[in-house]
């Protein structure tokens, strides 16, 4: 008996060690290795908190003038394509008037987190700071990218007395004081353009600024006016439907749409007065790097897609060699902020305009 317990003894011995050294075998995580449970709860390395979370919170509104312009027209197009890609829905909000100062004060007043995005013009961040009332600088914003720079046209009536500029400028000089040719906004490049223009000239006519480009196409149509100076993309479906004729381009850069080369561009009449214009999208400045580059992608994947590419020429918004990306965008928005500096005040239109 004493034999057969020494045995069993020794079995259970031999049993708990084998169990023990089974155990060691499995070391509990540590804070190095995390359980495989928990690994995909762990944040991305080098990725901001913010990043992470975005464009999850909320959706996205992106800020435009009036519906129809062509900041708005550019937004409805990429929008959709955007949010599908950031998987997060995009809404939009009209707001025009004021040089653009409306459409971008609430990216302004907003948190920079990369939940407003507003389209930008030329005269909002260009023009417009040069305002007392204006709150803001360029400096405040962060552009993304430069859409286009379009042709900007001297236009009017396809029924008019006068078919081209040489006979306009001589229906002006006959009928003094009496012509009044639009812009939209006296904030405007195409406001400066008109300004300039008469300045140089001295021809007799009015400048008559309206809130949007939609209104000023329609006080063409009505006969409020008697021309006006807008971008093609916004006049282009009058002059096709045989409304409206351009006579000129107030630009001085060498872009004209097919079919209008032989139209002559303010440059080639040999006047100096000129409107710079572009159609671009900013987010406000100090916005989280992380975030911006995730939006940045982003809209590298929208504009690498030909049908969106395919919208915007049949919109009459897509100019070739004209689109510019983040830093080449921020150079233009500066040189042009100069250039109009320089035309506001030897024109004497900074203190006309501005105070």
């Amino acid at each position: 008996m004493k034999k057969i317990t020494a045995i069993l003894l020794s079995l259970v011995m031999l049993l708990s060690l084998c169990a023990c050294g089974s155990g060691a075998a499995q070391p509990a995580p540590t804070a190095q290795e995390p359980a495989a449970s928990d690994s995909a709860a762990a944040p991305e390395a080098g990725i901001s908190e913010a990043a992470q979370k975005y464009p999850s919170e909320k959706v996205i509104t992106w800020y435009t003038q009036a519906a129809g312009s062509a900041s708005d027209v550019i937004a409805r197009i990429i929008g959709p394509k955007l949010g599908e890609i950031l998987g997060q829905n995009v809404v939009y909000e009209n707001l025009g008037g004021a040089g653009g100062m409306n459409m971008l004060m609430p990216v302004y007043n907003n948190p920079a987190d990369g939940y407003s995005i507003a389209s930008l013009t030329v005269p909002a961040l260009c023009m417009t700071p040069f305002s007392p009332d204006c709150p803001y600088t360029y400096e405040d914003f962060s552009p993304l990218y430069c859409v286009q720079k379009q042709p900007q046209c001297l236009t009017v009536r396809a029924d008019a007395p006068y078919t081209t500029i040489e006979e306009f400028i001589q229906y002006i000089q006959d009928h003094p004081d009496t012509v009044r040719l639009g812009s939209p906004g006296a904030s405007s490049v195409h406001y400066m353009a008109l300004a300039g223009w008469q300045l140089e000239t001295g021809l007799p006519f009015s400048v008559v600024a309206y809130d949007d480009a939609p209104t000023l196409n329609a006080a063409l149509l009505g006969g409020h006016i008697e021309g006006l100076a807008l971008g093609y993309s916004e006049i282009a479906q009058y002059v096709n439907s045989g409304d409206f004729r351009i006579l000129c381009f107030t630009t001085h850069h060498e872009q004209k749409p097919a079919g209008y080369e032989d139209i002559p561009t303010f440059a080639e009449l040999g006047y100096s007065a000129m409107g710079v214009a572009f159609q671009g999208i900013c987010i406000k400045a100090g916005t989280d790097p992380d975030v911006y580059n995730i939006l940045t992608d982003a809209f590298e994947q929208v504009f690498a897609d030909p049908e969106i590419i395919a919208q915007l020429t049949e919109a009459n918004i897509w100019i070739e060699g004209t689109f510019e990306g983040p830093e080449a965008f921020t150079q233009t928005i500066i040189n042009d902020y100069n250039y109009y500096e320089k035309v506001l005040n030897e024109t004497g239109l900074m203190q006309e305009l501005y105070g």
